[in-house]
């Protein structure tokens, strides 16, 4: 069993305690959920038991021993391991050679390769990741680098696993599976922390719930004694009386759904964007091919799949990350086939990526670079001519930080940061652009439920404002609540184009996913 108790964490570069009072357990066989809102401590209490973070005060025990963590390898060796929101594999290795870094089956002078792999390959098939364990970790998608991390702790025969956020980037199918083995897994007497803001499919699976609030603990629960409404109380300390409107009670404002814009008549407006017959094919990537898309000022497109059906590779190319090898991509009337990423902002393009530790922040940086970097030559005069005008910068990075709801110091390394926090943080940052095509991949990622519902109400506002919303998603229930219409991308190319209506209820709402979804896994009558 596994034991925290009074754990503080106080990070002196920013005069913020991360931790005030946590406390947790995590028994054998079970999983246990671990929730909260966004920079409610919850990341860190886990890092904290995982040895990524030393706690300044309190106890960890296992198995009722005192133990003192280090490092991440002092909480592998007790038999504790995380597989975080964002994986770092080892770069150039295939992934059975990451798999065993640190662990390699041999003497010190001798490795065993084809033993190692073997290994690796039988753990993969045993829990039907259908991961191809001689893939280079560089060619992964963000979901199969999550798998992969997986495979790593498994390969160790972890006791205790934490998964953070971990069907963030996960189709309805991919999910029922990662959830089949949290049973598997829980059936063997491991212990499983999850991490989640989706707390429906949270509380069916887990035995226990603990919620934290402002870095401390303020219940712990058997699952079944919960629902979403009742967590969501804990979670924000709202206490209200029954029978109060949804729309009307603190914290949980209207997203503004039913104001929804009229489309505007493609024969009068032209389109903002445009990709006529889009081809990619690039060794290590999932291909697409024959993409046609036209997106409207005022319109919200969300374009669902699974990542490795082609989302990435499309969202990449539109973007100007990767050069198509056919077909032509319209922005503002300009064509940026294959100009790059500059090329994209220029013409009136703004970018979220779902790799939000890669391509969208440098962690290890000061956050203000982060933000900063889309502005720093756009700001006044001096930044014209190539000179950081400071003052208006410091004014830019203000407005990111308030509209982003953090009052941290963006001095602090980014890494410094909860993942909610930077989440809000770079949508804050590519909101403020102000662009006529906003393009988002996972924009939910690491929301919790009240960052989601303001996500929606300014993805309106938006687009009421005559500019246009790519929205890239695994996440079938984000795409609903938002698109105006929604293509289904399956095996490289669109399966399905779904309008929805402006007026949603259960019963419609229930009709969109089963579409998409079906669509998806191919099986649309």
């Amino acid at each position: 069993m596994i034991t925290l108790r009074g754990i503080r964490k106080y990070f002196p570069g920013n005069g913020v305690y991360a931790l005030e009072q946590g406390d947790f357990e995590l028994h054998p066989g079970e999983i246990h959920a671990l929730l909260g809102e966004n920079g409610a401590g919850k990341s860190t209490l886990m890092h904290i038991m995982a040895g990524y973070v030393v706690p300044t005060a309190g106890q960890v025990l296992v198995d009722q021993r005192e133990r003192r963590f280090a490092a991440p390898a002092d909480a592998l060796i007790a038999g504790i391991g995380m597989v975080r929101q964002h994986p770092n594999l080892t770069p150039g290795f295939k992934v059975w050679e990451d798999c065993i870094l640190g662990a390699e089956p041999g003497s010190r002078l001798l490795l065993h390769p084809r033993l190692a792999r073997n290994r690796v390959r039988a753990l993969s098939e045993r829990w039907g990741f259908n991961l191809s364990v001689d893939y280079d970790t560089g060619s992964l998608t963000v979901s199969q680098r999550q798998k992969a991390a997986v495979l790593a702790l498994l390969f160790r025969n972890t006791r205790y696993l934490i998964f953070d956020e971990p069907t963030a980037v996960l189709t309805p199918g991919e999910t029922e599976g990662l959830f089949g083995l949290f049973k598997m897994l829980k059936a063997e007497g491991k212990g499983v922390v999850l991490i989640s803001h989706k707390l429906e499919e949270t509380l069916a699976l887990a035995d226990r719930v603990t919620v934290l609030r402002k870095g401390s603990t303020v219940a712990a629960r058997p699952a079944d004694s919960l629902n979403g409404e009742a967590v969501r109380d804990l979670m924000f300390g709202i206490d209200e009386p029954a029978g109060m409107p949804p729309d009307l009670r603190s914290g949980r404002p209207d997203t503004g759904l039913q104001f929804r814009a009229q489309k505007p008549n493609p024969v009068l407006v032209n389109a903002v964007f445009s990709i006529r017959n889009l081809s990619v094919e690039l060794p290590g990537k999932p291909f697409v091919r024959g993409i046609d898309l036209e997106l409207f000022p005022g319109t919200i497109m969300g374009i669902a799949g699974v990542r490795d059906s082609g989302l990435e590779t499309l969202e990449h190319a539109v973007t100007g990350f990767l050069r198509p090898s056919a077909g032509s991509i319209f922005l503002n009337g300009q064509n940026l086939t294959g100009k790059g990423i500059r090329a994209f902002r220029e013409s009136g393009g703004a970018y979220l990526s779902a790799d939000r530790t890669g391509n969208a922040l440098a962690v290890s940086l000061p956050l203000r670079d982060s933000i900063i970097i889309h502005q720093h030559s756009r700001k006044g005069l001096l930044g014209k001519l190539g000179i950081m005008d400071r003052r208006l910068l410091d004014a830019h990075i203000s407005l990111v930080m308030e509209q982003a709801g953090v009052s941290r110091s963006p001095q602090a390394r980014g890494d410094s940061f909860s993942g909610g926090m930077l989440q809000r943080i770079i949508l804050a940052r590519e909101f403020a652009e102000n662009a006529a095509l906003l393009v988002l991949a996972e924009p939910g990622w690491g929301l919790d439920r009240l960052g989601r519902d303001r996500l929606a109400g300014k993805l309106r506002a938006y687009v009421n404002g005559g500019r246009s919303v790519l929205l890239f998603s695994t996440d079938v229930d984000e795409l609903v609540s938002v698109s105006d219409e929604i293509l289904v991308l399956r095996n490289g190319t669109f399966s399905a184009r779904i309008p929805l209506n402006a007026s949603r209820n259960a019963a419609s709402i229930k009709d969109y996913k089963e579409r998409i979804g079906q669509a998806m896994i191919g099986s649309e009558e």
